[in-house]
Order: structure tokens, then sequence, then C-alpha cells
């Protein structure tokens, strides 16, 4: 495989670091939420409503303790916490 070197002669060395940590942190968010709605997007097919709508009747006792449904209920919490990460990123970027 060939390598490649890019260069930044403009950036420091620790600029470039911090500059690569950041794009890995923000593709490895965004490869996240996008599993993440894949798997929301199956449970919603399988029972015919939205997740919002599932969540809402799960926390309200509704939908009963099925493991499925636990599953659907956390993975919701997970992309709810992950998109709140992407939005405190996007408005430390924007100040």
């Amino acid at each position: 495989m060939a390598k490649v070197t890019i260069r930044f002669p403009e950036t420091t060395p620790q600029q470039r670091r911090k500059l690569i940590r950041d794009l890995a942190k923000r593709v490895e968010l965004n490869e996240s939420l996008e599993e993440l709605i894949t798997t929301l997007r199956q449970f919603e097919d399988k029972y015919g409503m939205s997740t919002v709508e599932f969540y809402a009747r799960f926390m309200a006792g509704k939908m009963g303790d099925a493991r499925e449904f636990i599953e659907w209920a956390g993975d919701f919490a997970i992309y709810q916490r992950l998109v709140q990460k992407y939005l405190r990123r996007q408005t430390k970027k924007a100040a």
C-alpha cells in the first residue's frame, strides 16, 4: 500500500494532532448515530410505530418488559445522548 503524506505548513504539529483527533471523534460519532438510526428503524418497521411513540408508551408502563422493548428503549436512550453530544460539539464550534 502506498504511503500518503499530507502537509499543512500553516499549522503546528500540535494543531494537526488536535485536528486529526477531532475528526476521528466526529467520524466515530456519526457512524454510531447511523447504526443506531438503522436499528431504531428496524424496530419501528417491526412494531408499526415510531420510536418516539414507543418510548412514551414504554416509559408510561404500557409496553411491558419484553427483552426487545428494553433493547429498543436502551438504543433510543443512547441515541438521545449521542445527539446531545453532537449538538454540544456544534455549539462549541459556533462559539
